[in-house]
């Protein structure tokens, strides 16, 4: 299964996962850190050893995860994207009927919502719930804190730097 990002989230993924090498890898400051621990004798009492193979077991997964979200990789950036319908890599302004206000939602992969002003990840439920929807409708979508109702006044491919946006 594909995963969709921005190149701006591959290239912080891929320098995390760098940074995770560096610090679990041979000569590695966690590495290191265990082997220090191991040298104070018995294992099975040593709370510092035990601490550091936990702390770099959760690194260790962690890369895991990242190298599966990488290997499968889909780029947003690379897409032309007709905005006849709200899909993913999408920019959405809505008036929100509930509220009378104006939002606006870009609809991308879950590791560029850290990015981007107003970022959703596509598997949240209002992104489910905008998903496959036009210019003009009304949408009556499910979250959490209850029914929320919008129309959507407009489609835009997503703005790789919108106004205000997160610089990382």
């Amino acid at each position: 299964m594909a995963t969709f990002m921005t190149r701006k989230a591959y290239q912080h993924l891929k320098k995390r996962m760098d940074e995770i090498a560096r610090l679990t890898g041979k000569g590695g400051e966690l590495t290191k850190e265990i082997g220090k621990a191991a040298s104070f004798g018995d294992l099975s009492e040593n709370a510092e050893w035990v601490m550091a193979r936990e702390h770099r077991d959760r690194l260790l997964t962690e890369a895991e995860s990242i190298r599966g979200r990488l290997s499968a990789v889909e780029f947003i950036d690379d897409w032309k994207v007709d905005t006849d319908k709200v899909r993913v890599g999408t920019r959405v302004t809505l008036l929100d009927l509930n509220t009378s206000e104006e939002r606006v939602f870009q609809i991308l992969g879950s590791d560029d919502t850290p990015f981007y002003d107003g970022a959703i990840s596509a598997s949240s439920p209002i992104a489910r719930g905008l998903l496959g929807k036009a210019e003009g409708d009304e949408v009556e979508v499910e979250v959490p804190a209850g029914t929320r109702n919008f129309e959507i006044l407009s489609i835009e491919w997503f703005s790789e730097s919108p106004a205000g946006s997160k610089q990382r």
